[in-house]
């Protein structure tokens, strides 16, 4: 087996939602302001239309960087906490929660962790990640959790795309913990040198959705 170090970021839930807000860089804050400017709006539950709506989200973005998803992946997000945000009765971005994280291996903090997340290239003008985050934030607070997880990031080995993400992520002052991934030597391989390559992620799901296309689903 080999390991490959990774970045969790946790956000302390035990302060004031001030302090919380205070802790924001002001872009953060400028971009939270203009969604809500632009009627963009949160709801905490999930009719079936919108959890359909939330499937072609999911399975556009995974997609949109060749990632393999499991046949059966809908049953992974049911029955999950989830936060949605709309604009013109449409769901333009949402965020599955765990509630637990697999970071706490003595489960002595009450930790929630994002299951997923995407978001409608449409709506990217609107600033509605910033919004989805905040949001979470206030609502996994209510929740009593201690800590709100927003899994992992590396910045040296993910490609450019989830290097801005790790980014995007750090604006909100996030504790950062370090935790360790086992991974099989080809695993390893494959997150340590070839994942930032297109090509090789074609490669990887092309191979995975025709010798194993039982399991995973062509799209």
């Amino acid at each position: 087996m080999m390991y490959l170090f990774n970045t969790n970021m946790l956000i302390n839930l035990k302060k004031t939602e001030s302090e919380l807000w205070d802790q924001l860089t002001q872009s953060l804050r400028t971009d939270i302001r203009k969604s809500i400017k632009n009627w963009l709006y949160v709801k905490r539950s999930i009719s079936e239309e919108e959890f359909n709506e939330c499937c072609i989200l999911y399975l556009s973005m995974m997609k949109r960087v060749f990632v393999p998803v499991l046949k059966d992946y809908k049953k992974y997000l049911e029955n999950k906490k989830v936060l949605l945000i709309k604009k013109d009765h449409k769901v333009v971005s949402y965020m599955f929660f765990n509630d637990y994280s697999n970071i706490d291996k003595l489960w002595k903090t009450k930790i929630a962790a994002f299951e997923n997340t995407a978001t409608s290239d449409s709506y990217k003008q609107f600033s509605p990640n910033s919004l989805l985050y905040w949001e979470s934030i206030k609502y996994m607070k209510e929740l009593w959790f201690e800590f709100l997880s927003f899994t992992g990031c590396d910045y040296q080995y993910w490609d450019n795309s989830l290097k801005r993400l790790a980014f995007f992520k750090k604006k909100w002052n996030w504790l950062e913990v370090q935790s360790v991934w086992r991974k099989t030597i080809f695993g390893y391989i494959y997150w340590r040198w070839f994942r930032k390559y297109d090509f090789i992620k074609k490669i990887v799901y092309f191979l995975l959705t025709n010798i194993f296309r039982y399991k995973y689903l062509k799209y």
